[in-house]
């Protein structure tokens, strides 16, 4: 699923200034290395249904394994892991996952907020 009124996209900044910000809410940065692109997954848990809240970014000068590299965020996405086919989009955000959900976008869009 698709947030699209999350207020995340077109956010550009750093990578050196994001990627603090998004540990502390509990994002890490996907360990697939691209020249072009970023993920940054947050664990859910609904039950026993793992679930990935990822915001994706895109380097728009220099390289995204430099700090120094500017990236744009673009809409977070809420993924279910199927084992052992990987990820997939949802239809909607389970009601036991909603309140993380909005609170962590919430605190990154706070926190790089201008």
């Amino acid at each position: 699923m698709v947030l699209e009124d999350a207020g995340l996209k077109g956010m550009e900044k750093t990578l050196g200034a994001v990627e603090p910000v998004m540990n502390a809410a509990g994002f890490f940065r996907g360990g697939a290395w691209d020249y072009t692109k970023v993920n940054f997954d947050k664990k859910l848990l609904d039950g026993e249904t793992e679930y990935y809240l990822r915001i994706r970014a895109y380097a728009k000068k220099g390289r995204p394994e430099k700090a120094q590299a500017v990236i744009q965020l673009e809409n977070p996405v809420l993924l279910r892991h199927y084992f052992p086919h990987g990820l997939e989009e949802t239809d909607e955000i389970p009601e036991s996952l909603q309140e993380e959900v909005q609170s962590s976008i919430q605190q990154v869009k706070e926190n790089l907020s201008d």
